[in-house]
This record gives structure tokens, sequence and C-alpha cells, in this order.
């Protein structure tokens, strides 16, 4: 494909909106970057990267775009950028043909230009664009110490956050370009620290934290791009604090912590304010201000006295940091009071352990099952006997170890580490004995629950029984009880799990089982997304059973003919050949 012969290459629609896009002004940046190699900003539902690369005799070489169309395929973005590069060739051609002179790079152009004339550049163009001016006197504010950082980049990126609302309101498409802009201060942030340029990097993240957190508000951030940003500056806050600065610095950021963690917008979205707060009690110690942060915290327990997640979380740090004050006893008293939170049960829990106090540590286990059981919290249960299993494993009792491992063995499907350890409290002639108990266990238990259901398919309750048994037939190398299940699969997932497993015993076998499937998968797919999937699945099986090769490409040539207007299929499967 080429520049003068694309259009006819591609599909219609994508060459028509592409051009549209083109004609409509949407390529808004376009440079040859070195040699045949173009860069272009194209203006869509989004703005995206366009990168493209052509050969001496304008082959289309390489394409790439940021945007969401699916990899391989060439999107409308591309297609406007080639119709761009051809104008922009016809306008270098018609320029080179009206003057001798050789072209002149942009750096050539740099070096040839002198002082004064670069000082009369940046004042005139600091005159007729704001934000060249703003950014320029944040490039070399260390140069300035009186000008105010904190005062410009709060405007800038108030300014940036109000450019993506919309009716007080900032969408998803709107928060996906916001959360880009934002990282860009996020970067300049990054630079000032690696320049040991702690003053600026301190004043960047304060207005980043205090300026986008408020947003979660009325943004619709589920891509995450946002939260993103606040994540890295509370952790380039937590670097600020680690480096060597002065005792006066690490008082001004302990200083802004407390003052920004009275705002409970902080808790309201994602774990700003929770870092926040281990932060301000990792600088507290620091700078000997220990007495600061208990009453910080203690105000904070008593303030979320409604509000049972902020309470536990408070009560848990005010134990962490009277331990790493060395106050042990306060911190135990404090443990002792509020053992019905799970989380500081297990401090104790654990604390016990290591003191191997192991039944007392029993004691507080089995009351933690009762008080999960009554809230029907099943994952603290699971939780407290985890830890009962780990207690038998010390006291080396084989009752609780087998009862627990096995539990857990195949408590949401087969666990390797506690199958082993439950296989392992037994001689090879007892394990095959109680391995086939729990098979036949499983069986009976899959085949009960099936006839309560009158209509219950059977496919289903094969399923049913792979999905239980056939990681313990992989384990105990029962390949040809698991081959038997397979062999009634209809999903080609389930069959391709266990593929590597039976390939080199039953590869006939496997092949037969596979091919109806990958036509009858390809009859149902939609989208690209689908056809690529079905098309790495024939490759994979390819690659790893060459003689399956000519059957998978009769199945790939049958759906080709089958569905020729389906041209997204047919260009993934044409891959095969």
């Amino acid at each position: 494909m080429t520049l003068k012969d694309f259009e006819s290459q591609i599909d219609s629609k994508i060459q028509q909106r592409g051009k549209e896009y083109f004609q409509d002004g949407n390529v808004e940046f376009i440079e040859e970057m070195k040699k045949n190699i173009w860069a272009a900003d194209v203006i869509g539902t989004d703005d995206y990267q366009i990168e493209i690369q052509l050969g001496s005799k304008g082959e289309i070489k390489k394409h790439k775009c940021n945007c969401p169309y699916d990899y391989g395929a060439i999107c409308k973005h591309v297609v406007a950028v080639l119709y761009a590069i051809i104008e922009q060739k016809t306008i270098n051609i018609t320029s080179q043909k009206t003057t001798n002179s050789k072209k002149v790079t942009f750096d050539k152009m740099l070096q040839m230009i002198t002082l004064q004339e670069y000082q009369d550049f940046i004042k005139h163009y600091s005159v007729i664009n704001k934000n060249f001016k703003d950014e320029f006197e944040l490039y070399f504010a260390e140069k300035n110490p009186s000008f105010n950082v904190e005062k410009k980049y709060s405007v800038l990126i108030k300014k940036t956050i109000r450019s993506h609302t919309s009716r007080g309101f900032i969408d998803y498409h709107a928060s996906n370009k916001l959360g880009k802009e934002l990282q860009k201060y996020v970067d300049s942030s990054d630079q000032f620290f690696s320049k040991k340029n702690y003053r600026d990097a301190f004043v960047l993240c304060k207005v980043l934290i205090r300026e986008i957190c408020p947003v979660f508000d009325y943004c619709d951030d589920s891509n995450g791009y946002v939260a993103e940003c606040a994540d890295q500056a509370i952790d380039s806050l937590s670097e600020l604090t680690r480096v060597n600065v002065s005792i006066e610095f690490k008082e001004q950021i302990a200083k802004f912590i407390k003052e920004e963690l009275q705002n409970s917008i902080y808790f309201n979205y994602g774990n700003f304010g929770y870092n926040l707060t281990a932060q301000y009690a990792d600088i507290s110690i620091a700078i000997h201000k220990t007495n600061d942060f208990m009453e910080f915290i203690n105000d904070k327990i008593e303030r979320s006295k409604n509000n049972d997640y902020d309470k536990k979380f408070f009560i848990q740090q005010k134990i962490l940091f009277l331990k790493e004050i060395g106050q042990e006893e306060q911190a135990q008293q404090l443990v002792q009071q509020n053992l019905e939170v799970s989380e500081i049960r297990t401090i104790e829990i654990n604390r016990l352990i290591e003191q191997k106090e192991y039944g007392q540590a029993k004691i507080l286990l089995a009351e933690g099952i009762k008080i999960a059981e009554k809230k029907n919290h099943s994952g603290t249960v699971a939780q407290w006997e985890r830890e009962l299993l780990r207690i038998a494993v010390l006291e080396n009792d084989i009752v609780l170890i087998r009862f627990f491992s096995k539990k857990f063995a195949i408590y949401n499907g087969l666990s390797l580490p506690y199958y082993n350890q439950w296989k392992n409290t037994f001689s090879t002639e007892e394990w095959k004995e109680i391995i086939e108990k729990e098979i036949d266990a499983i069986i009976d238990k899959v085949n009960q629950a099936s006839k309560k259901y009158v209509l219950y398919d059977f496919r289903r309750l094969n399923s049913t029984l792979l999905y239980n048994l056939a990681p313990i037939y992989v384990q105990e190398n029962y390949l040809d009880r698991l081959f038997e299940l397979v062999q009634k699969e209809q999903n080609l997932d389930n069959i391709l799990t266990y593929f590597s497993n039976l390939k080199n015993q039953y590869s006939i076998e496997i092949i037969e089982l596979l091919v109806p499937l990958f036509e009858k998968q390809g009859e149902h797919s939609e989208g690209r997304s689908q056809y690529k999937y079905l098309s790495q699945k024939m490759q994979f099986i390819i690659n790893d059973l060459p003689e399956s090769k000519e059957k998978i490409l009769a199945v790939a040539q049958k759906l080709k003919a089958k569905y020729p207007r389906r041209p997204a299929m047919i260009e993934e499967l044409e891959k095969l050949f």
C-alpha cells in the first residue's frame, strides 16, 4: 500500500471518514520528524497521536495510532494523516521549485538566531500567548526567588480543571483529557525532584493535591486517570519527607498535611486521606512532634464515631504509632479495648503467635470466628481459619492440618499449595484411598445438586464436573479420566484450558474435538476482538500440533467463504495463511 493507491485498498467507509477528518481540519499538527517518519495530532472523540513510516517510494511501511480502534487495522485518523502527508509533500515540492536555497532544519535555525532576537521573540510571544508566558516563568522560576510559584500553579491548574468542566460536571471523555493535562504537572514535579529543587517540587505537589481531590465530587473518573495524578502527587510528597532536607522544611510539609486532613473530602474518594495520615505519622516522628500527631489522631477517632470504617482505620493508626514511638503498654491497652475490629485482632494474634502463646491465640481466633459468623462475613471466617491452620503447622497438629488444608485446597477451585499440604500428611498408599473417596464425594455432590433442577442440562453437569475434578486429575496425572470429561465438553475455552495436559497422549482426538468447535465459534463470533481471539487460538493449536494445520486452515477457508461480508473476520483469519 502506498500514498498513491491506499484509497483503493482500505475499507471505503474508513477512507471516506478519514478524508472528511482531513478536509474538516482535524489534523491539528503534522511534521516529518526524520526522513520518511511522520508524526501528527488528530482531534476526534479524544486527541490522538499518529506515527507513520514511509518507504523511499511512498510505501506505507508502518502506521500507529493510540485510538481504541482494533490493532492491525487502519483507522480514520491514520487515513486523515495520509491525506495531510500528501498535501505537505505537494507544498514542499512547490516550495522547492520557487527557491534554490537548501532546507534549514529547526535545530539549525535556532543556532542562527541571536540573543537579542530570542529576547525580542519571547517578549512578543508572551504578549500574544498567555500560556507561553506562564510556562516560561515557571520553567525559569528558580531564577526569580520573588516569583510566587504556588499562586501561579494554582491558577493554571484551576484553569485546566475548568476548561474540562461543562455545566458543573466533568464527564468520562473530559476526565481522560483532564488526566493527561494534569499528568504534565505531575511530570514537572518529578523534574523538580530530579534536579533536587525540592522547594518547587513541594509547592507543585501541594497545589496538585489541594486542587485535584475536590474534583471527584463532580467528575466521572471511571478510568482513574485523574485519581492517578493525585496518588502520584501524594507519593512524591512522601518522597520529600525522606530526602536530606532541613527540619524546618519537613515541618512545612507536616503543617500542610495536617491542615489538609481537616478537610473530609480526602476521605470520601480513594485512599488519599488514609495515605496522607500515614505520611503525617511518619513525619511527626521525624521532626520529634509526636504529641501533635497524638492530638490529631485522637480528634479523628472522636469525630469518626458514626463511621465504622474511618474509626477502625484511625484506631489502627494510633496503635501502630504508639508501637513506633515505643509506647508498647498503651498500644496493648488500645488493642485489648478494640478486639472486635478484625484488623486489630490480627495485630494481637500475630503478637501471641510470635511469643508462642498458641493457646491464647486460638481462643482469640475462635471468638473472632463467632463474631464473623454472626455478621455473615465469610471472608473473615476464612481468614481466621487460615490462622488456625498456621498454628496447627507450628504445633504439628496433623488432624487440624488435614482438616483445614483440605478445606482450603478445594475451597473455591483447587489451591495447589493447600492441596500439596493436605496430600503431604499421608503416605502414598493412604493418599490413593483418600483422594479416590474425595473424587467420589465430589461426583456424588454434583449429581445430587443436578437432581434439584428438572431441566438441568447434561452439558452443564459435565462442565461442573470438569471444573471440580479436572484440577485434581491433572495433579494426580489421571489423564484418561480428564480426557473422558473433556471429550464431552462443548465449550471451546474449557477444552483449551487442558489442551497442554492432553496434547501428547491424545493429539488426534483433541484435533477432532477442536475443529468443529472452531467452526462453531466462528459462526457465533461478532466484532474484530472475537475474530482476533479465534484466529489466535487456531494459530496456537497449529503451532503446538503442526499436524492440525490442514484441518484448521480448511475451517478458516470455509468461514471466509461463508461470510464474505465480514471483512474483519477475513482479515484476522487471513493471518493464519
